[in-house]
C-alpha cells in the first residue's frame, strides 16, 4: 500500500470545532419556533452530527414542525455564528505533516467564510488547493468535487485520503478511490469504516508519519 502524501480536510467538526456554534443557532431555531426544550444540547449535537437537514427532519416528526421554514430560520442564525475554534493542536498538525511531505487540500460544504477563517489564523498558506460550497459540486458523499481536485493536482488517488469527523466524509474518500481517515474525539462513530481513527490532532500526527 502507498503511503498517503495528500489530506483532504472537511472543515466542520474536523479542522474546526465548529458544532458548539451551530448546537447554538440550531437551538435558537426551535426556540424561536416555539419549542426551546425540543431536544437537549447532547441530543441536538448528536442529530446535527448527521446532518443539519436530518436534524431538521427528526424534530418536524418530534413536533410538526415545518421543515422549510424551521431550515430557512437556522441559516439565519447561523450565518450570525463566527469565531470558529480550531481543534487543539490543529497548526502543529498541518505544520508536522507538510514538513514530512503531505499535502493539504480543503473539501467543504461551508462557504468562503471557511477559507477566510483559515487565512485568519495564519494557516491558509499551508493548503495547496481547495473546494467549497461556491463550486457547486454534489454534497458528499459523491466523490466529485474529490475527483476534480485530484484531476487538477494530479494525483494519485492510492496516495490520498479524506480525514472528516462523519461517515459522509469517508464514504466520500472511498467514492473517489482514497483511503479514510476519521477525525472522532466525541466518539461518536465506533462503527464507521475508516482506514485509520484518530481522537485527537496529535494522534493524527503520529498515525500519518509513522
Amino acid at each position: 500500500m502507498k503511503p498517503i502524501r495528500h489530506l483532504f480536510w472537511d472543515f466542520d467538526g474536523t479542522l474546526y470545532d465548529s458544532y458548539p456554534n451551530v448546537t447554538h443557532a440550531f437551538l435558537c431555531t426551535l426556540d424561536e419556533l416555539g419549542y426551546p426544550e425540543l431536544v437537549t444540547p447532547r441530543e441536538a449535537l448528536s442529530l446535527l452530527k448527521v446532518s443539519v437537514f436530518s436534524a431538521v427532519q427528526h424534530c418536524a416528526g418530534m413536533a410538526g414542525l415545518d421543515v422549510s421554514l424551521a431550515l430557512e430560520v437556522f441559516s439565519r442564525y447561523h450565518a450570525q455564528e463566527s469565531g470558529f475554534s480550531p481543534y487543539t493542536g490543529l497548526s502543529e498538525c498541518l505544520r508536522a505533516l507538510r514538513t514530512a511531505g503531505v499535502h493539504h487540500y480543503l473539501y467543504t460544504h461551508r462557504d468562503r467564510r471557511a477559507v477566510e477563517q483559515l487565512e485568519q489564523d495564519g494557516l491558509w498558506s499551508l493548503f495547496s488547493d481547495g473546494v467549497t460550497s461556491e463550486d457547486g459540486f454534489p454534497h458528499k458523499p459523491a466523490p466529485d468535487a474529490l475527483r476534480c481536485l485530484l484531476a487538477r493536482n494530479a494525483i494519485d488517488p492510492a496516495t490520498a485520503a479524506m480525514v472528516g469527523d462523519r461517515d459522509i466524509d469517508i464514504e466520500a474518500g472511498h467514492n473517489a478511490g482514497m483511503r479514510g481517515v476519521l477525525f472522532d474525539p466525541d466518539g461518536f462513530y465506533p462503527n464507521v469504516q475508516a482506514e485509520l481513527y484518530a481522537g485527537s490532532m496529535a494522534e493524527l500526527t503520529r498515525l500519518l508519519i509513522s
